[in-house]
């Protein structure tokens, strides 16, 4: 089985909207892992709230 990790953040300033992007894995572990990484990142670069991340099955 495969897993998709899509993430959604909402850009700001002089260009509004969403950009979206996914990436394929082989794990839910991996797909997991990718994901809590970049949650993280967001949170320490104060865009928390700007960034949601979810890993589908495929």
């Amino acid at each position: 089985m495969s897993y998709v990790l899509i993430v959604v953040g909402w850009l700001g300033g002089a260009v509004n909207g969403a950009a979206v992007s996914s990436q394929e894995f082989t794990s839910a572990e991996r797909c997991e892992a990718a994901r809590l990484a970049l949650v993280e990142d967001a949170k320490a670069r104060g865009l928390g709230d700007a960034l949601r991340a979810i890993c589908l099955q495929k």
